[in-house]
């Protein structure tokens, strides 16, 4: 779409539901726990992003949000000397990656802001000249203003474990998730406990799963990142992309 930090006392937050489709293409041909349907998908993405940062830098942004739907790409730049958006929209090619749309219309724009400076215009003279004339007032310039989010931080055997209890991983961004544990466990020890004719095996790997989150709640680990919904964002101040949440 044109570090890891452990804190001991985050802002909690439901975090979203993933939708299950590819952040770069939206392909709902995912499989299960993965963000993007191809490592090539994602680098293609990776590529026209980075080529995008040269517009933008031209633009002096200091925030950018890239996203698409089935009809059109949308590059949203706020220029850091001033308060409103100017977007940019470019069709979708049918049978085309969001990835190459959004490439034409980088591109395209690239030519426009070269055939404005053609005229004897200074740089910044086109630059402002284009921004206005895609400028949107009734946009809000916060709405592609990335928020910190906090999300948990589990190790490969914790994120075993929440399989085992059958918990999301949003749980444990929720007041009392220690509690959750608890019922979770209960809630699938009484059908696996050996007495009740349960797998002695599976009851012993829930009781360690058990004991392990318990432990993981008494201290959680969180990762803050900043980040858009549904939106590839863009920070001027460190000059790099960021996906969706």
């Amino acid at each position: 779409m044109l570090e890891k930090v452990a804190v001991k006392k985050p802002v909690r937050y439901a975090a979203p539901r993933r939708t299950g489709k590819c952040l770069s293409c939206g392909t709902a041909q995912m499989k299960r726990g993965r963000r993007y349907c191809s490592a090539e998908c994602r680098e293609q993405m990776r590529w026209v992003l980075s080529l995008a940062k040269g517009l933008l830098r031209t633009f002096n942004a200091r925030y950018a949000a890239f996203s698409f739907t089935a009809d059109y790409v949308v590059l949203d730049v706020l220029p850091a000397w001033t308060r409103g958006i100017s977007r940019f929209i470019g069709h979708r090619t049918p049978g085309q990656k969001p990835a190459l749309d959004l490439k034409n219309l980088i591109l395209e724009s690239g030519e426009e802001w070269y055939g404005l400076l053609g005229r004897r215009n200074s740089r910044s003279v086109a630059s402002l000249r284009l921004l206005n004339d895609n400028h949107k007032p009734h946009l809000d310039p916060n709405s592609i203003k990335p928020a910190s989010k906090s999300r948990p931080r589990l190790s490969k055997r914790e994120s075993d474990c929440l399989k085992v209890l059958k918990i999301e991983r949003e749980v444990l961004s929720s007041e009392g998730c220690a509690l959750t544990i608890k019922r979770a466990y209960k809630r699938l020890a009484k059908r696996h406990h050996p007495d009740a004719g349960g797998d002695a095996e599976t009851f012993k790997r829930l009781n360690e799963a058990h004991q392990q989150m318990l432990m993981w709640a008494e201290n959680p680990q969180y990762t803050c990142r900043k980040a858009l919904l549904d939106s590839w964002s863009y920070d001027g101040s460190t000059n790099r992309w960021t996906p969706p949440l």
